[in-house]
């Protein structure tokens, strides 16, 4: 192997060195001559080690050096195959449900919230039974074939979270030596259009509490924190009147209940909201212990006789919406989800769909004036 200087004084890495592996040529640039230099005295020595290795060769394995040269094209296609089979080696075969159980049962251990449990247990499911019959290491699995699969199947934002999903669970098992590489890893995402969030109107809303106090006057404290503090409704189900500040108008999301799993303590809430828990709290005490099952069927029942569709998490989008059109503070507004990041999210879902005083009207809708 011939190795030469080959510098290139118009490059930012100007000083050079080339050389020729079976028939094609390399480059190699740095900073400064003396890196070149030591560079190169590198690969000269390691090539005349290999060099004396080569003759070092029985005739017999001369032989079958060349008879895998013959087959595969090329010494580095040989060298190829050989770090392949090793790694194939090395891999644990597992079953792929075990593989799944384990990666679930950490998951939970950590503490993930029942919807992200069910969620992730639907979607690796679905991919254990897609490839059933195979171990873990999934090596011939065409994932991008059945990324286009879902796509006949799902919406996109559905797809994505599928391949996002199973990425994240490839890397896990390429960790612990379950699979050799992530085979969604080249999975191409599918783009998601955002669909325009849906909120109540504010006579919807008013019609919803009107209905709420005469027919289920325990559903006031859940449906005010939902609609009026933009509270999830799976907390709302889990949260406590302990949990409520009266005096000083705040609300503590204890680690467990949180989403992201962290405690946060809010306040800056509007004054209905206050009023509307101050009404529960003194004439429907029972319903700040409601389940999630009893509080999600009262919900879909008060929905029904008070003739408003609720959409999909419509009473913390109705929130979001309106408080970002009383404060135009999208900063405000996340503080109270107790969202992080990037608030300019907030302003491109939820600007411009209700004026000031539409957000007016909303936060103040009140017991008694409703």
């Amino acid at each position: 192997m011939a190795v030469v200087k080959y510098d290139r004084m118009d490059r930012p890495k100007p000083f050079g060195v080339k050389w020729t592996v079976d028939g094609q040529r390399k480059f190699k640039f740095f900073e400064k001559a003396t890196l070149r230099n030591e560079y190169m005295a590198k690969l000269i020595k390691q090539d005349k080690k290999e060099g004396r290795s080569i003759l070092e060769l029985s005739a017999a394995e001369a032989v079958v050096m060349r008879r895998c040269v013959d087959m595969l094209g090329n010494a580095e296609k040989v060298l190829s195959a050989c770090q392949e089979l090793r790694e194939r080696e090395n891999i644990i075969e597992i079953d792929g449900a075990a593989a799944a159980k384990q990666y679930l049962d950490e998951k939970s251990k950590l503490g993930r919230d029942d919807n992200y449990y069910r969620a992730i247990r639907n979607i690796l499911g679905k991919l254990i039974a897609r490839f059933s019959g195979n171990t873990v290491g999934w090596k011939d699995v065409d994932a991008r074939k059945w990324g286009f699969e879902l796509s006949d199947l799902y919406k996109p934002v559905t797809v994505k979270n599928h391949i996002k999903s199973s990425s994240a669970f490839c890397n896990w098992c390429v960790e612990r030596k379950y699979m050799r590489y992530n085979i969604f890893k080249k999975v191409p995402l599918p783009e998601v259009i955002r669909d325009e969030v849906e909120f109540l109107s504010v006579g919807d809303m008013r019609r919803l509490m009107e209905c709420v106090v005469e027919r289920y006057p325990e559903c006031v404290a859940y449906l005010a924190l939902n609609g009026f503090g933009g509270i999830r409704s799976s907390a709302c189900s889990r949260l406590k009147m302990s949990s409520i500040d009266f005096d000083k108008r705040g609300i503590l999301i204890t680690a467990d209940i949180a989403k992201n799993k962290r405690r946060v303590y809010l306040d800056g809430y509007e004054d209905n909201l206050w009023q509307w828990l101050e009404w529960a709290r003194k004439n429907a005490r029972h319903g700040f212990e409601l389940s999630k099952r009893i509080w999600d069927e009262y919900r879909g029942k008060l929905a029904r006789i008070a003739g408003v569709r609720i959409p999909h998490n419509g009473l913390r989008h109705s929130f979001c919406t309106y408080h970002v059109a009383l404060y135009g503070d999208a900063g405000k507004t996340a503080t109270l989800l107790t969202h992080r990041g990037n608030v300019s999210i907030l302003y491109e879902h939820y600007r411009g769909n209700a004026s000031r005083e539409e957000a007016k009207e909303y936060f103040g809708i009140l017991p008694g004036r409703s």
